[in-house]
């Protein structure tokens, strides 16, 4: 059970990286597409007769190359007694790899939890990941991110505190649904988040403010948003909204504003130009398209009371293979899959469990849950079989939260069930504050018959 850790610390938005890539040029370059060779002069502040040609070749920027792959930091901020920020020992409140396959134009995020408990790339230490930035900068966390889970990034960004600000505020603000109420102030870390439920419009302080929320004011009730897989959880939908407002937002003059923002606040081993290559090669993905998930693992404190985070390697490893290398059958194996019986066949569960292991569902098991978890008031609670019960007709598939987002359909298919009952009901936590790890719970009814020819899923991408 994925427990969740205690302390807030300064961070930033994961999406600020997407955004820059795939964003902050859409209103321009699809200006620029459709115009010709000939009227490309001065709009926009600058010559934009070299963006014709570097937005009609946007491979020549990454020569041989069909997929990259690149680490980014978001490295937090320390502020001296005068109240005056500095960032020496700064240390990487968020931490992900960017996927960018160049002949699909597909993108993947993979985050690494800050607290992951890690050997120190060239040191004989182990501690947080996010210290390899303090004691070596990006190269450092390169090499210590290239340790753990055998990544070799092409490239790297660094952003500070105020990136997700800026961008978002350039943006004009972006649109969110707050699932849940969050409150927390922190004077010395500069920090006041306010947010009540509800889809809203929220500037860059809002935006930063909801990306960075980790738990409550000290007495506040646990909170479903508590703990960092939320806090992750909740970037991802941050990025998501930016590649939206980015595709909708401005015009020739904001597009080269937008970019001289971003590069002011980020630190890569990319050209402009590289950037601008990647926008055009990713300018037509949808932000839903951008799969995306975090490692897997459970805290626990060593010797001296700190707290870390232990990734499970095995569980890591599909992981990897699925948002870097490009696996698709990996993100089956990652899901954890519950099987019950609502039928009067007797092993049909069982049967159920050994196809979709044979499908890749490889961590399917016999559920011991007696209805689907939360069931909501205008769907009919489906209880398992026991004797003299009536057996349910259809199956039913709840989605409680999985990072693949096909899962379901994959599921009924690899069944051979063809119009099951999808439903999509989020865990809760438990009375120990705790939020039971996402799975996919199916109830099978009559319409499963035990041997039943599977028809081909849908791919996990």
């Amino acid at each position: 059970m994925r427990k969740l850790s205690g302390g807030v610390k300064t961070g930033i938005a994961v999406g600020l990286l997407i955004l820059i890539i795939v964003g902050a040029f859409f209103g321009f370059v699809g200006h620029v597409l459709k115009r010709k060779p000939h009227e490309m002069t001065s709009a926009g502040g600058g010559g934009v007769t070299g963006v014709w040609q570097l937005v009609t070749n946007p491979r020549e920027g990454f020569p041989d190359k069909d997929k990259i792959v690149i680490l980014c930091m978001g490295i937090d901020d320390n502020w001296t007694d005068r109240d005056e920020v500095y960032t020496k020992g700064a240390r990487t409140d968020t931490l992900f790899v960017l996927t960018l396959d160049l002949v699909k134009k597909s993108a993947t995020m993979l985050s690494i939890p800050r607290d992951t408990y890690a050997h120190i790339a060239g040191t004989n230490w182990t501690f947080k990941i996010n210290a390899a930035y303090g004691v070596g900068g990006p190269q450092r966390t390169i090499a210590t991110v290239q340790e753990l889970l055998g990544i070799h990034p092409d490239y790297y960004m660094v952003l500070n505190i105020d990136a997700t600000k800026k961008m978002v505020d350039a943006l004009g603000g972006v649109d969110v649904d707050v699932l849940h109420e969050m409150h927390y102030h922190d004077k010395w870390g500069h920090l006041s988040i306010d947010l009540m439920p509800g889809n809203q419009h929220l500037n860059g302080e809002q935006a930063v403010g909801f990306a960075r929320y980790r738990h409550g004011d000290a007495g506040a009730k646990p909170s479903p948003e508590d703990g960092d897989d939320k806090r992750m959880a909740r970037q991802h939908v941050l990025m998501r909204a930016m590649v939206e407002k980015g595709k909708t937002f401005g015009s020739v003059l904001q597009a080269p504003h937008l970019i001289d923002t971003a590069m002011q606040s980020i630190q890569t081993d990319m050209t402009r130009n590289q950037l601008a290559d990647l926008v055009q090669i990713f300018h037509g993905i949808q932000p839903d398209e951008i799969q995306a998930g975090s490692l897997p693992g459970d805290d626990f404190r060593d010797d001296k009371g700190a707290w870390f985070y232990r990734i499970d390697p095995n569980i890591a490893r599909e992981y990897v293979s699925w948002l870097v290398d490009g696996n698709q059958d990996a993100a089956k194996q990652i899901v954890l899959v519950r099987v019950g019986n609502a039928t009067k066949v007797t092993g049909a569960a069982a049967t159920a469990v050994d196809a979709l292991k044979a499908a890749g569902f490889t961590r399917a098991e016999i559920t011991l849950s007696k209805t689907l978890p939360e069931a909501q008031p205008d769907m009919p609670t489906v209880k398992l079989a026991t004797s003299g019960s009536v057996p349910s007709s259809t199956t039913h598939i709840n989605d409680s939260g999985v990072e693949y987002s096909g899962a379901a359909e994959a599921i009924a298919a690899s069944l051979g069930i063809n119009n099951p009952i999808i439903t999509h009901i989020r865990q809760k936590p438990n009375r120990a504050g705790w939020t039971p790890a996402p799975a996919i719970t199916v109830v099978l009814g009559s319409d499963y018959a035990a041997g039943a020819k599977p028809v081909s899923p849908p791919s996990a991408s």
